[in-house]
């Protein structure tokens, strides 16, 4: 091996080892891998009080925002979203419905779907601190229906016959906070990037999250004229790779990049830094 290449295999060696002793304060964590975002514990909110609705049927931004991060990591619905009627709806068809404030999302999956119970899971599950229902907390959902249950919080589940039958969706409804996007889970900022290539606009969309590994950037749409990718499996199979300041990488950009560590997406030429 002459001194160059030795030079070059020198420094990836080095790269490798520097990521992998940086490991713990990266964010190379298992929750993160399933959305279990690592967010510091101190300002976690108690369950939000059920306020019932008022006459005011605008979509709202939380249920909006719930649905985007639904479709990302469990694939599109089995309805598209009509805002007008997923998340607000007439206050004539139901005055007593979160719908009708728009703060209610009805997330289209069927029961006998696995990501159906996967979902309702990863929203109840208790956080690595051990705050039960962490997610359902910083979101401020307010009621989860399903099948035959409603789910209220602070009380949990209980039958729901009034409810209707829910085998076809999920519901969720928002405090009014929770609905205005006030809650901790939107401490998080929604940055888009672009870049000159392939003879187009190549735009990245990535969300930033304040977590206890610090601030972590994770892509969660790539679009341009080599095509687009906006769910979780989509970008893992996609062409685009992840770069950190702590060497190369081959990590599927939908990897997320601890903002310690500067990082960039990119394919062949073409490189989006973020």
């Amino acid at each position: 091996m002459d001194h160059s290449r030795a030079v070059v295999a020198a420094w990836i060696v080095n790269a490798f080892l520097s990521l992998v002793l940086w490991a713990p304060m990266a964010p190379a964590h298992a929750e993160v891998t399933t959305l279990g975002w690592p967010y510091p514990p101190n300002n976690l909110e108690d369950y939000s009080p059920r306020i019932g609705p008022v006459c005011d049927p605008i979509a709202k931004p939380g249920p909006l925002r719930l649905y985007e991060v639904l479709s990302f990591w469990w694939g599109a619905p089995n309805k598209p979203l009509d805002p007008n009627w997923h998340v607000a709806r007439p206050c004539s068809v139901s005055s007593t419905s979160y719908h009708s404030e728009g703060r209610a999302l009805d997330f289209y999956v069927n029961a006998d779907e696995p990501r159906a119970q996967e979902i309702v899971d990863w929203m109840l599950a208790t956080d690595e601190y051990g705050n039960p229902e962490s997610k359902a907390r910083r979101w401020g959902i307010i009621e989860i229906i399903w099948k035959d249950s409603i789910w209220v919080a602070g009380e949990g589940w209980r039958g729901c016959s009034s409810c209707g039958f829910h085998g076809d969706h999920i519901h969720f409804s928002f405090s009014q906070p929770g609905a205005a996007a006030q809650t901790s889970w939107h401490t998080t900022q929604d940055i888009t990037r672009e870049a000159a290539c392939f003879g187009g606009i190549v735009t990245l969309q990535y969300w930033q999250y304040p977590s206890g590994f610090g601030t972590l950037n994770h892509a969660r749409a790539i679009s341009g004229p080599l095509g687009g990718y906006s769910t979780q499996d989509a970008l893992a199979a996609s062409p685009w790779l992840v770069w950190t300041e702590l060497g190369p990488a081959t990590l599927p950009a939908n990897s997320p990049v601890s903002a310690e560590y500067p990082g960039h997406v990119f394919q062949a030429d073409c490189v989006i830094p973020f």
